[in-house]
């Protein structure tokens, strides 16, 4: 192939097509919008995709140009004149990098699930059109997210893909080495995708324990195959209307028939933990009614899937707080997600109260402190990456603290709240809007175990039956 010059870029947006929240530029802008040695400086020694394949890339001394890379806290569709600007940054970076002299190699770290108002699969088309652009003559290699949705257009215009394998996710950076490993590889080593035919809820798309564990553990072995080289199961996006959307599998290898007898296996695997895969978490009302049994036998983390911000969710529900606040032990909560909130929170000032509504409750908080929440990652995922809040404010009850944020932050990781000075050894239970990524952070503390409740919001899996029982009917 001649001269082997790299190009990265990143287009990172989880979008939940169910939230009425509709993302804009200025959310990407306020995340990070860099190209060039910013990305560099900020990313490479962190513990996600850019900074294994930054790393793995000076590790082969490889002459490497870094485009745009950008990226919005998870939410809702990316408008349509957001979307078609940033597409334009985004290939014009890449263009402009080809102007200087002909890539050998493409790296597109996408997500997976991104979704744009009015237009389908958009993540497919721009590397198609990037495949168009540069031809047989760059090999492109596209990393994508656990909760990617693929579709057929982005396999074919990608010669490899690499994607997460663990829920949380604590091997990015690692997948991102793996990636730059398969991407400077022969042209023979490609990956196939295959469809399971099932889309499994978040929930129980973990992979610390449970179904989804047990079938990741299984693909671990199919990988020492002849003519296999990594064979990964991965959640999908459940919050999708796409039509290929769902838990699907990547055999990456040199021997199609190998990846089809992969596929195969994984079918009959998936099949037999079906029950598992697809059971409902509980309700509040159960989920509480399980916490209060358990109480005094050590700290019990709550944790809420259904609006996770994470997800998608809007992260504003209150219905929790009348039940902890009713318990009477010290507890955590958060991240609430409510700039009205902060706002009123900085008109009375430290001190002062302000009023939540909690079903038919009001609870009534003293402003405990103000301050931007700013913080980075200290657990097993995203280790070292800055995440931003925007202002926030820690308001006290009877008995608990409550962390509100102005931004769609998902507190995963303690730093959450203990940047803002509180103190989670003090309390008897922790309460996150999160589905499994906190469990990279909060396992220790969680002495007297994990307790999953469904609110009900725009992460919860009821959306994706709703949607498809909606569509069964038109």
């Amino acid at each position: 192939m001649g001269m082997t010059r790299a190009a990265v870029l990143q287009f990172f947006h989880e979008a939940n097509a169910f939230s009425p929240l509709r993302v804009t530029r200025d959310e990407f802008l306020t995340r990070h919008h860099l190209s060039g040695q910013a990305v560099h400086d900020a990313f490479a020694t962190t513990s996600n995709w850019m900074g294994g394949v930054l790393t793995a890339l000076e590790q082969r001394e490889i002459e490497t140009e870094i485009g745009l890379c950008t990226a919005a806290l998870p939410g809702g569709p990316l408008e349509a004149d957001s979307w078609s600007r940033l597409r334009s940054e985004f290939l014009e970076s890449l263009w402009s990098i080809v102007e200087r002299g002909p890539i050998s190699h493409l790296f597109v770290l996408l997500h997976g699930a991104l979704a744009v108002d009015g237009i389908s699969d958009p993540e497919g088309a721009v590397v198609a059109e990037m495949r168009q652009r540069l031809g047989a003559r760059t090999r492109i290699t596209t990393t994508l997210d656990f909760h990617a949705n693929i579709s057929p257009r982005l396999q074919a215009a990608s010669d490899v893909i690499v994607s997460g394998k663990l829920y949380p996710h604590t091997d990015t950076r690692e997948r991102g080495a793996l990636a730059v490993r398969f991407g400077l590889a022969g042209g023979e080593l490609k990956t196939w995708h295959f469809n399971l035919g099932i889309s499994v809820p978040m929930p129980n798309q973990a992979t610390t324990e449970g179904p989804f564990a047990r079938l990741a553990e299984l693909s671990d072995t199919f990988a020492a195959r002849n003519g296999v080289e990594d064979v990964n199961i991965i959640g999908g996006f459940p919050f999708s209307t796409e039509a290929y959307a769902g838990t699907s599998l990547l055999v990456t290898g040199t021997e199609k028939q190998a990846a089809h007898e992969v596929y195969e296996r994984v079918l009959d695997a998936v099949e037999n933990e079906r029950d598992d895969l697809l059971r409902p978490v509980s309700s509040p009302r159960a989920s509480i009614t399980r916490l209060r049994e358990r109480l005094g036998n050590g700290r019990l983390i709550l944790v809420d899937v259904g609006d996770n911000p994470g997800g998608g969710g809007l992260g504003d529900r209150t219905e929790l707080l009348a039940e902890l606040e009713a318990l009477g032990r010290p507890y955590a909560f958060g991240a609430l997600v409510r700039p009205d909130l902060v706002k009123a929170a900085q008109a009375v000032g430290t001190g002062g109260t302000v009023d939540i509504q909690s079903g038919r409750e009001k609870l009534s908080c003293t402003v405990a402190s103000l301050a931007v929440i700013r913080y980075r990652n200290t657990g097993d995922m995203m280790r070292g990456e800055e995440v931003f809040g925007g202002d926030g404010a820690v308001l006290s009850t009877r008995a608990g603290s409550i962390l509100v944020s102005s931004l769609r932050i998902q507190a995963y990781d303690t730093q959450a709240f203990e940047s803002m000075n509180i103190t989670l050894d003090d309390c008897d239970i922790i309460a996150i809007k999160s589905i499994a990524h906190f469990r990279s952070s909060y396992a220790d503390l969680a002495t007297g175990g994990i307790i999953l409740t469904d609110s009900g919001g725009w992460s919860s899996h009821r959306r994706r039956i709703e949607w498809e029982q909606g569509a069964e009917g038109r």
